[in-house]
């Protein structure tokens, strides 16, 4: 299925709304574009395979016997910004001729750069052809009202061609200047330009070497511009979308922060925080911080699917004493959808950018696919910002996760319960003064997580982390008891088996 109609059935399958596809990518009109620039190169006489051997300077698809290592006829086209500040696109096709070459015997070069000149030239009229030996040139494609191209050839500075730096796959992208250089197009000891590529160059002192044409295409223009339009309008769309579901997050957050006081809903919105957060439906292994451990939108949406089912598997959903709760959850499970739908929307519009810049090199051999998006990855945050996902998620994770206090926070990580009653150790870590006393009893007295030396053996009634401890009572209250029956449980089996061992502490009823 070819991929314009892939992508109409996408945003009709996900539901995307109206407003969404209106920002969207207009693949159709923008492959329409393309094969318009394809109409202006062959209007020129450059084919794509004529722009292939040009552009490459090397063997793309011809015989090895059909280029050598430097041609005599070398076209660049580059990609600028109108300004620095400017997100607007400037394209343009450099040739050139090089006559520091004395080595012609490439027969097929020589006569590609015969007939490209001799079908410009075809266009200009006899004053243009006069002086073309004499002035920059720069030619300018446009269309007449009728439709029918036109050349318009412009002296220097009539329009303002690039520099000659452009991006390439290996360097950052370099902003062209306010002005460009001036163009040097030296005069040929032989009129003709044809004569002069055929004819053996004038010696090194001559100042006839290169000449230098800029062709301004009309349709290619139209292409980036277009294109730049969509992204912005993309770029505008995930902005105001990401304001509504962070103010999604705060209303749920609100409502999350009145369960913490009703104990019965405290446990079962720890439960289910519990679930999603080991659903890990964004992020591999709850790491936000790498974008290689950033799931994909079918994965996402798997995720939130099997995090649905491993809640009905728990429950939580069908023990809710609260309405508001049911209310919540819904709330909840909206804005993860929320977010779905946008992280679904940005990757069919990823796909179509690289999709039509793949396109537009197929038909013109330009190779715009990596230029274009290392020109535009400052401007763009739809397609190149910061992870929408990571920016969520943190504030998920931040207003409304961690409203509802989780036992790992406060869980010893000797005997993995919660840490009751919790000392702090002069390094800073907590455990439960049970597992303390038993290190200390076996002469352990360096803390068991980073070795401080002696923080155990120094540690007093001062260390007893009361905040903690009163957070715990207040939170965890079912914990606390289980803890507590646990260490009154032992210190019973302790006496016994001293008493029966005949040990110095006896079994005393008091």
């Amino acid at each position: 299925m070819k991929f314009a109609k892939t992508l109409e059935r996408t945003f009709e399958e996900d539901n995307i709304p109206q407003d969404w596809v209106e920002a969207a990518i207009k693949y159709k009109a923008l492959k329409k574009c393309i094969n318009k620039v394809v109409n202006e190169l062959e209007f020129l006489g450059l084919k794509k395979n004529t722009l292939k051997l040009l552009l490459n300077d090397k063997v793309v698809e011809v015989n090895d016997c059909e280029t050598n290592p430097s041609n005599p006829i070398i076209a660049e086209y580059i990609l600028s910004r109108t300004s620095p500040d400017s997100h607007s696109i400037k394209p343009m096709l450099k040739i050139t001729l090089d006559y520091t070459n004395e080595d012609y015997s490439d027969d097929h070069i020589v006569e590609l750069g015969k007939e490209l000149k001799q079908k410009i030239e075809s266009f200009l009229n006899d004053e243009d052809s006069s002086d073309f030996e004499e002035e920059n040139k720069i030619i300018e494609l446009q269309e007449d009202v009728g439709g029918d191209l036109k050349i318009v050839s412009s002296r220097e500075n009539s329009l303002s061609p690039p520099p000659s730096r452009h991006v390439s796959p290996t360097t950052s992208p370099v902003t062209s200047p306010l002005t460009s250089p001036q163009l040097k197009v030296t005069e040929s000891g032989n009129n003709n330009i044809d004569e002069a590529l055929l004819t053996t160059p004038p010696p090194p002192a001559s100042s006839s070497k290169k000449h230098e044409i800029y062709i301004v295409l009309n349709s290619d223009s139209k292409f980036f511009d277009m294109l730049n339009d969509e992204l912005n309008l993309l770029d505008k769309l995930r902005q105001q979308e990401e304001s509504k579901i962070i103010e999604e997050v705060k209303t749920i957050a609100k409502k999350v922060d009145g369960f913490k006081s009703k104990q019965s809903e405290l446990y079962k919105w720890r439960e289910l925080f519990k679930v999603y957060l080991d659903s890990e439906v964004y992020f591999r292994y709850n790491d936000t911080d790498l974008p290689s451990q950033q799931r994909n939108s079918e994965q996402i949406k798997e995720n939130l699917n099997n995090f649905v089912q491993n809640l009905n598997k728990s429950g939580v959903m069908t023990q809710f004493k609260k309405k508001n709760s049911m209310q919540a959850f819904n709330e909840f499970m909206e804005m993860n959808y929320h977010l779905l739908k946008l992280l679904q929307f940005q990757t069919i519009n990823n796909e179509a950018l690289r999709k039509i810049l793949k396109k537009f090199d197929k038909q013109t051999s330009l190779n715009v696919q990596t230029t274009f998006p290392q020109l535009i990855s400052n401007d763009h945050i739809f397609m190149s910002g910061k992870s929408l996902a990571q920016s969520i998620c943190y504030i998920v994770q931040e207003s409304v996760i961690n409203i509802i206090p989780q036992l790992d926070d406060y869980s010893c990580p000797i005997c993995m319960s919660i840490a009751y009653k919790p000392i702090r150790l002069a390094c800073g870590h907590l455990f439960c003064v049970r597992c303390l006393v038993k290190l200390k009893r076996e002469d352990k007295t360096s803390c068991p997580l980073c070795r401080r030396e002696n923080a155990i053996l120094y540690a007093d009634s001062s260390n007893l982390d009361l905040e903690s401890m009163e957070m715990m009572k207040k939170y965890f209250p079912r914990e606390v008891k289980e803890k507590i029956r646990d260490r009154d449980k032992e210190k019973y089996q302790q006496l016994q088996s001293n008493a029966k061992s005949g040990g110095p502490e006896k079994c005393i009823i008091m």
